[in-house]
């Protein structure tokens, strides 16, 4: 009798740790470089995202540049559940936007897991999204590219091939998020095209001629930065942005009259929307497209701005954006209201996925 008694209770626990398991949400990161493990360390850590309840799956394609082994030795050590999947298969400009090699992978993928996040990076090829590679496009690494936009086309459809089934028709609580590149990369790979640099082409400038000539609002980053590294400024700027849809208040609890202030860092920008998108924020003077939100699936939407900065969140590094300006903590540049919306933006991304059945 004891030796029942015991078996129970032996398959109670095994039967509770697998309840749990199995609460956990599944979110899949593209390019899951050592720099992203730490901000979602940090997100966790400062109480914004619950990775208790989140197993990642690390993406990448294999003709990718960026060395994995260093995300490997990371994992190794960082408090958070993430597997990496490497993706074989040929991808060009002239097959992401219909059936190809990784189509079954990112079947595969879709299935087993509850969201996605496309996070920040460098330029877009821009032959992807119909264009001519404009002199201050800089690509460092195509097949991550190649990849993004394929999976973003397969999960979502786009202008590419009106007659694609999206992945999210049998799926449409999906959460999709993307930060910066991740916008953008959401926006061409359904369809939509980019201004490949902000200064030259919306306000005829050039970011070696410095900050002086434009306004605070013009600035979408750090131009010294770009003059010299020896300035010792961050690389980003901070400006306010205007809610001009309901997502972002609705996410954010945020008033509609409210511009709170983000951190920018940017030289390229949405032109013509993908496919089934709508603007949830804009630039203060209305020329850069700062949030987007799918339409037709609730939970896919991205933002233009950083909202994920560790340094929004930990009094670890101070900053100063002008050579002989003055050095505070990013959280100080930056209003409490404006502080008070990016905490409840990741609260509202908990949220969608606690609610997602």
């Amino acid at each position: 009798m004891k030796r029942i008694y015991i078996l129970l209770i032996s398959l109670l626990l095994l039967l509770s740790v697998h309840a749990k398991e199995s609460d956990k949400k599944t979110i899949i990161i593209p390019h899951p470089t050592v720099s992203a493990i730490k901000m979602l360390t940090t997100l966790d850590r400062v109480g914004l995202l619950e990775l208790d309840n989140i197993h990642f799956i690390g993406v990448y394609h294999n003709r990718e540049k960026y060395d994995y082994s260093k995300t490997e030795s990371c994992l190794d050590t960082a408090n958070i559940s993430m597997t990496l999947k490497q993706l074989k298969g040929e991808l060009n400009p002239g097959n992401l936007y219909m059936k190809n090699p990784l189509t079954k992978s990112f079947n595969k993928l879709f299935k087993k897991s509850s969201g996605i996040f496309f996070l920040w990076g460098p330029d877009i090829p821009p032959v992807i999204y119909g264009e001519a590679k404009n002199e201050r496009t800089k690509v460092t690494d195509t097949y991550r590219h190649y990849l993004e936009a394929s999976f973003v086309f397969h999960l979502l459809g786009g202008y590419q091939n009106s007659g694609y089934r999206a992945l999210l028709e049998d799926k449409p609580e999906y959460l999709i998020k993307g930060i910066c590149l991740g916008l953008q990369t959401m926006n061409i790979g359904t369809g939509g095209t980019l201004i490949q640099d902000i200064p030259s082409e919306i306000y005829n400038s050039d970011e070696l001629k410095g900050l002086e000539h434009l306004s605070n609002e013009e600035i979408h980053r750090n131009y010294y930065r770009q003059i010299s590294d020896e300035y010792g400024v961050t690389g980003f700027h901070m400006h306010t942005i205007e809610l001009v849809d309901t997502f972002l208040t609705n996410l954010t609890g945020t008033n509609s009259n409210f511009r709170p202030t983000i951190n920018s860092y940017h030289h390229q920008a949405i032109e013509k929307l993908g496919k089934g998108f709508k603007i949830a924020a804009l630039s203060a003077d209305g020329k850069i497209i700062e949030a987007i939100y799918h339409t037709k699936y609730p939970n896919v939407f991205a933002v233009q701005f950083h909202p994920e900065r560790p340094d929004f969140y930990l009094f670890e590094n101070l900053i100063k954006f002008e050579p002989d300006g003055e050095e505070r903590y990013l959280s100080e540049w930056v209003d409490k209201k404006s502080m008070e919306f990016h905490y409840n933006y990741w609260r509202g991304i908990n949220k969608k996925l606690k609610d997602q059945h």
